[in-house]
């Protein structure tokens, strides 16, 4: 038993993501209005309550048991992976860059396959002992690698955030590259750390580029909905193929002035029992302010730890109200970004940047949340909870 607990991680996380495309987004808010319409003209008292289909997914990650890897979605431009490797969770956003619409490339392609080839790339790093950390940046840098290895038709361009967190020490180690970013909330929801968007200058993010080649015929743009998702995983690698990636120093892509994995900025964290990992697509924090989030973390973290001192509480009623947070920050970007008059963060930094422009940014919009726990401290509530008697 004691051999066990020695190998039983110190930390254990719940992991929530939330995404909705631009699209299923603009649908909705046509529909509510519609609705708000009809209710308006009835003169009715009903309120028509705003709740657009955003797709949750909720995740308790101790152990590796019943765990299934994520590795990609169907968010639009967005995409998000999530991985285990031994005592490491592996987490990450990707969002294409639209402009390659205008050439007929849809760019979701590139996004998505991105966040695959991510997945691939950290359930296959080497790590010698339980404990070791993976790192995200080499991560990246072997999925951009691998997809140009495969020479898969997955053109355009993405910006990438990977996360890696320790569930052995607690240290979230980050990569970054372009303007999807994070913030890290402390145990009374105050951020105590919020990256920067990496850009050349404004509304031009750092970003993976792999150009069309002429050769292939490029998957192209589609107005089909929702329905598909198109994307690429990686082939079964070789010893051939992990000699390549390996070798790849993207010289090729850097001497005509594209970024790398190699420009992609590192940034290391302890984190401790309680703390939440807000990471997002800018389509989050072009609309909704840190202040906000903090808001929104308060309200459901309260409601979480309410549920603590009732008689009964059960953990997967805690898991089910952190999917809620992460729910109600999307929903928030979404009423945000149709808001013409709003003063949003993105119309700040246009102002700053010499632009006028007001009201929210319309984007898709995904979201992750880590809530870390310490383990010994997370299984005592849970007993304690189990042994008050139910009403």
């Amino acid at each position: 038993m004691l051999i066990n607990n020695a190998l039983r991680p110190r930390y254990q996380a719940i992991l929530a993501s939330a995404w909705i495309s631009k699209r299923s987004a603009n649908h909705y808010v046509q529909e509510y209005v519609k609705r708000v319409q009809e209710e308006t003209q009835k003169q009715s008292k009903q309120r028509v309550v705003f709740d657009p289909p955003i797709q949750v997914q909720v995740l308790k990650i101790n152990d590796t048991k019943g765990y299934e890897p994520l590795d990609a979605i169907n968010g639009g431009e967005d995409s998000l992976f999530h991985a285990q490797l031994k005592q490491n969770l592996v987490f990450g956003v990707s969002d294409g860059v639209g402009g390659w619409n205008e050439s007929g490339i849809d760019p979701s392609v590139f996004s998505r396959s991105l966040t695959a080839y991510s997945a691939a790339a950290a359930e296959n790093t080497f790590l010698l002992h339980e404990s070791d950390e993976a790192d995200p940046k080499d991560i990246m840098r072997r999925a951009f690698a691998a997809m140009r290895y495969d020479s898969i038709p997955a053109y355009g361009s993405a910006t990438e955030l990977v996360l890696s967190l320790s569930l052995a020490s607690g240290r979230l180690r980050t990569a970054q590259l372009g303007d999807s970013t994070y913030v890290i909330l402390d145990p009374k929801q105050k951020a105590r750390f919020v990256s920067a968007e990496q850009q050349h200058r404004f509304n031009m993010p750092y970003q993976l580029t792999i150009p069309p080649t002429g050769e292939t015929e490029p998957p192209q743009s589609s107005d089909s909905g929702e329905g598909s998702a198109q994307f690429f995983r990686p082939r079964p690698a070789t010893e051939e193929a992990r000699s390549e990636v390996n070798k790849d120093d993207f010289s090729d892509l850097s001497l005509v002035g594209f970024d790398t994995p190699s420009d992609a900025r590192e940034e290391s964290h302890t984190l401790g029992h309680d703390d939440i990992v807000v990471a997002a697509t800018d389509g989050l924090f072009d609309n909704v302010t840190v202040d906000e989030v903090e808001k929104l973390a308060d309200r459901f973290m309260q409601a979480i730890g309410k549920l603590k001192t009732i008689n009964g509480a059960s953990r997967p009623a805690n898991v089910d109200l952190f999917g809620g947070l992460a729910y109600s920050i999307a929903a928030q970007a979404v009423t945000n970004y149709i808001q013409h008059d709003l003063k949003s963060p993105f119309a700040e930094r246009a102002k700053l940047a010499g632009y006028s422009y007001t009201g929210g940014k319309p984007d898709d919009v995904t979201v992750m949340l880590a809530w870390i726990r310490e383990t010994s401290k997370a299984e005592a509530e849970e007993k304690l909870s189990q042994m008050k008697p139910k009403l």
